[in-house]
């Protein structure tokens, strides 16, 4: 047999030298690897060489191969290897038993068991199922899947694996894994270990999906010689990177750089032909600085990519049972940990993108139900809660016929906002961007506003402004810091009332505490444009004030010149009478009033309220008495 096939020994009966790890598809098959990337034996058969980090007890180092270390003497020291080496990592979040994938696959690419048995159970819960040696989730009606249901429904005895079978026409070879830059030579492990102690601090109680002591261990190996591979290296460097933005662990030129490594790493073709949970946490951290430091365009576009990816791995579905039984009591802890983490990454993915997407106006990537019912409730962890706010929004997809249904689930969604709880300074200030989204849909409908929504908007902003301030002092440069305080001023602004001018001088001094903190051209540039739409409101309200003072000073001086008038006519009449002349005069003008001393004077009708039209009783009527009048002599 050719040493392809697997001989274990030479013809002359000597051991054949094996290489120390092997990767995942000829460990399985039992057969020899020789440690390269890809290995001659996958190249050979065609297989998917892949080197796992979670393969049982016989090995502990999952990213060593004889390819990629050079092994020396116990002083010299182990060489260092290229992050390429480990180009695949499976979910490490979820445990694969190691019989479950040694039976997966059979001679030539075809399945023998495993793939095979998740194609047979046709659960109609779920559309897909999750490929143990890949980490990715594939539909069942994929054309990727068709092939292997072709030949188990022929009844072949090895039916084809699941496997992209002539997806191209195979005319250019794939691009290589070509980051080069050395991380680990670039950052010490004392900085590192200051950023995860920071992350865990800051970030991670809001976005909890991160193992923070498996990733401290990790991060430990991955500095002392015992490489963790390229998908770690995205994940670390977006944990340095996010944590030097909240505290200057790093300089900002010395941030950039990791944070372009990440970027390197997710970008490149090799790596994205295996994506695994590190990948997908890698994604979210750098949607994460995204948002903090860049445009709301490629941000969402960041997003979109994440929630795509998470789809691919299947981050929101949970594993087989024929992938994860065992029943040891470890291993269920284990199992448990695993959904936890995979329902967390796609928890706050989603979270993310749909607060992303409603805020910029764009449409939203759906990836099914995910099982909330997974999350360990941890202390001191808020990921459900911004969870429970992301919730309460109606989405922006279905189309809305009923404009009046669609203002009522608008105002239900922000009554149910401000009753959501918000136990940090950040989600609170999410609470009020979500509650100004709310806002200014409800305005687009264009049906009118009641007062209770517009005083629960202008609540949620009053409650933005001390959290704004709390974070700003602390030097936590959430991307809302700035843009929460902006926005209520101009919401403010919008509404117009008398509550709604009265909350503009706090908001405007927020706003002006904040920018004089952060000196930054953002800041500079929000806080002028809000002064220059606070001045264009005070010359719309003192063109207002003018066009009623003109009204009211015409009929004033209207009224004036008519009194004068008749006063000037009377004094000169009186001058020119004499004295009976004069005495007839005010007998002529008091005989048509009223004489309150009569004794006639019915007091009653006179303080009843006068009839519109018909019968009103006369003062000096008997009582019982009525007359008619007109409609206009009643008023």
């Amino acid at each position: 047999m050719s040493s392809i096939a697997g001989d274990s020994s030479t013809a002359g009966g000597h051991m054949r030298q094996r290489s120390r790890y092997a990767c995942a598809p000829c460990r399985q098959r039992k057969r020899k690897c020789d440690g390269k990337y890809p290995c001659s034996t996958c190249t050979g058969y065609g297989y998917d060489c892949q080197y796992n980090s979670a393969r049982g007890s016989q090995d502990s180092n999952p990213a060593a191969s004889s390819n990629n270390y050079t092994n020396t003497s116990p002083s010299q020291g182990t060489k260092r290897k290229s992050p390429a080496a480990d180009l695949e990592e499976p979910p490490t979040f979820t445990y694969f038993p190691q019989k479950t994938l040694r039976s997966s696959l059979g001679r030539h690419g075809f399945t023998t068991g495993g793939e095979a048995l998740s194609l047979k159970e046709d659960r109609p819960s779920t559309n897909g199922f999750l490929m143990p040696c890949k980490g990715r989730f594939i539909g069942r009606h994929s054309s990727v899947a068709f092939p292997q249901w072709v030949g188990m429904n022929l009844q072949s005895a090895c039916p084809p694996r699941v496997h992209s079978f002539a997806y191209n026409t195979g005319v250019r070879r794939e691009l290589p894994y070509s980051v080069t830059f050395k991380l680990d030579e670039y950052i010490t492990w004392a900085e590192v270990h200051d950023s995860i102690n920071i992350y865990e601090t800051v970030i991670h109680p809001v976005f909890g999906f991160v193992d923070i002591e498996n990733l401290r261990r990790r991060s430990h190996d991955h500095w002392h010689d015992r490489p963790q591979g390229a998908n770690f290296e995205a994940l670390i460097s977006g944990i340095v990177g996010l944590a030097s933005l909240f505290s200057q662990v790093l300089c900002e030129n010395r941030e950039l750089r990791v944070v372009q490594h990440a970027k390197d790493i997710l970008d490149d073709p090799a790596i994205a032909r295996f994506p695994t949970l590190y990948t997908m946490s890698a994604w979210i951290l750098r949607t994460i600085y995204t948002r903090s430091t860049s445009r709301p365009g490629i941000t969402w576009q960041y997003s979109c990519t994440m929630m795509h990816l998470c789809e691919n791995i299947g981050a929101s579905r949970e594993p087989d049972s024929m992938q994860t039984a065992n029943t040891t009591t470890s291993t269920t802890t284990t199992l448990h940990e695993a959904r936890d983490l995979r329902a967390r990454l796609a928890i706050v993915a989603r979270c993310l993108h749909v607060f992303i997407s409603y805020e910029h106006g764009r449409s939203t990537v759906e990836i099914g139900p995910i099982p909330e019912h997974n999350v360990i409730q941890r202390k001191g962890d808020l990921t459900m809660q911004f969870n429970a706010l992301i919730n309460t929004l109606p989405p922006d997809s279905r189309s809305h016929h009923d404009q009046l249904s669609r203002r009522q689930e608008l105002c239900t969604a922000l009554t149910d906002l401000l009753a959501a709880p918000a136990d940090h300074e950040y989600l609170t200030l999410i609470k009020a961007d979500l509650c100004f989204c709310v806002y200014r849909r409800l305005r687009l409908l264009d049906l009118g506003l009641k007062q209770e929504p517009l005083d629960q908007v202008i609540r949620a902003g009053k409650m933005a402004l001390p959290a704004a301030r709390s974070l700003v002092l602390r030097n936590h440069p959430w991307w809302n810091n700035v843009g929460s305080v902006f926005q209520y001023l101009c919401v403010l602004l919008a509404i117009d009332n008398s509550d709604s001018l009265a909350a503009i001088p706090e908001a405007m001094e927020t706003l002006e505490t904040i920018t004089k903190h952060l000196h930054t051209h953002l800041a500079d540039e929000a806080l002028n444009t809000a002064r220059l739409l606070v001045r264009a409101m005070k010359e719309k309200k003192r063109k207002e004030f003018d066009i009623l003072e003109c009204i009211a000073g015409v009929e004033t001086s209207v009224n004036d010149d008519n009194i004068d008038s008749n006063n000037d006519k009377m004094a000169v009449n009186e001058e020119t009478m004499g004295t009976e002349q004069l005495l007839q005069h005010q007998q002529q003008q008091w005989s048509g009033m009223v004489d309150f001393t009569d004794p006639m004077w019915n007091w009653d009708a006179f303080f009843e309220p006068p009839m519109a039209v018909g019968l009103i009783a006369s003062p000096f009527a008997e009582p019982g008495g009525l007359q008619w009048t007109s409609g206009t002599d009643a008023v």
